[in-house]
């Protein structure tokens, strides 16, 4: 049985176009993650957007060019962000030979670690960062159909 978080509201936005996504199905999974990592966040926000708009938010908050996979803002007393690039999900799944819906799944995954301390700056803390990755996206898995979170 998946753990769930008590009163965690997961909003859902996508405001791309390449894929159609099952927002019902991405709120259980993120709802799920919360609850592995014991999050009792009143809210966390999952924007879903095209890589020229992540490149706008990765300038105006990072200052840093060009687009990125993920962004994670934690705004304090429960509250958070994970601004998605679909087009950085489409394009690592086939540089690493995966699916789409397996790269959104790691996304959120490694969104919520950041919002939860973790970091991949280091080395060390990359490998760490990346074994509860693969921990999380393989607990998922059990539960979950990935495939079905894009919709066709």
């Amino acid at each position: 049985m998946t753990p769930k978080p008590t009163g965690v509201k997961v909003a859902i936005s996508n405001r791309q176009r390449r894929l159609k996504i099952n927002a019902s199905l991405l709120t259980k999974v993120a709802e799920c993650v919360l609850g592995f990592v014991h999050d009792d966040r009143a809210d966390l926000g999952i924007v879903l957007v095209d890589d020229d708009g992540i490149a706008k938010l990765n300038a105006q908050y990072h200052n840093r060019q060009g687009p990125t996979d993920i962004l994670s803002f934690d705004y304090g007393e429960g509250h958070g962000e994970l601004i998605i690039s679909v087009d950085h999900v489409i394009a690592q799944a086939r540089r690493f030979r995966s699916t789409p819906s397996r790269e959104l799944v790691l996304y959120v995954v490694h969104g919520i670690l950041h919002l939860h301390g973790y970091d991949d700056v280091a080395v060390r803390d990359r490998r760490r960062m990346r074994a509860a990755e693969r921990r999380l996206v393989l607990r998922l898995g059990r539960d979950f159909n990935f495939q079905k979170l894009i919709l066709k």
